[in-house]
């Protein structure tokens, strides 16, 4: 009777890991369509029927996985940041105490470039969706305000600042040279590459940081 029990303990433990794994499967088909389609016609265009239709699922499955169109757009543009490796909030920890001002100006510049070659379009899609939608208008304003957090982290303490830059201004500073805004500037209107628009924040952090462009 026991070894029954076992049985059908294990067989019901099976079949909750597969429906885990389905309901995942399901999850990451719709955020990568639902991307897609974000990035091809923008937020208002890209309606939950459209979304549903390019994940083959129903508009009742993609609900039941995500919850919300607007929880679609944020898990997609939080992946786009992330990427592969560590998430950015976990960029400080690259930061030792022995790298010189110009080493943490030019890793500064490494790691935003790294995001914003991902992120872009997202920050693109996600800044024209808070002009038309309230809430997520309030996940942009958080959005910002996290990566303005990233930015003390990154800069806080950094030393040989140039005269008179007081360390709050230093962060707001970087995370105004460094912002997707500037981004879609130089690289979205004036072209310039990725490795360019690199040289450009660190030359550009480095003269507004320290004093120097060297």
């Amino acid at each position: 009777m026991t070894e029954d029990r076992d049985t059908a303990t294990d067989g019901r433990s099976r079949q909750q890991r597969v429906g885990e794994a389905l309901r995942e499967d399901t999850r990451r088909r719709i955020l990568a369509a639902a991307g897609a389609e974000f990035a091809s016609h923008g937020y208002r265009a890209a309606t939950v029927a459209k979304l549903a239709s390019a994940a083959g699922v129903s508009v009742q499955t993609l609900y039941l996985a995500w919850g919300s169109k607007r929880a679609l757009l944020r898990a997609w543009t939080e992946a786009a940041i992330a990427g592969d490796a560590a998430a950015p909030d976990e960029a400080a920890a690259r930061f030792r105490d022995e790298l010189t001002a110009g080493e943490r100006v030019d890793l500064i510049a490494e790691i935003f470039i790294d995001v914003a070659g991902r992120a872009a379009t997202a920050w693109a899609v996600y800044r024209d969706a808070a002009g038309v939608d309230p809430e997520i208008a309030d996940d942009w304003d958080d959005l910002q305000r996290r990566r303005h957090g990233l930015f003390i982290r990154l800069v806080h303490g950094m030393p040989d600042l140039a005269p008179g830059l007081s360390p709050s201004e230093a962060v707001d500073t970087a995370w105004a040279i460094a912002s997707p805004e500037t981004y879609e500037l130089l690289v979205g209107r004036r072209g310039y590459t990725l490795e360019e628009f690199r040289a450009w924040v660190s030359r550009s952090l480095r003269a507004a940081l320290l004093g120097s462009a060297t």
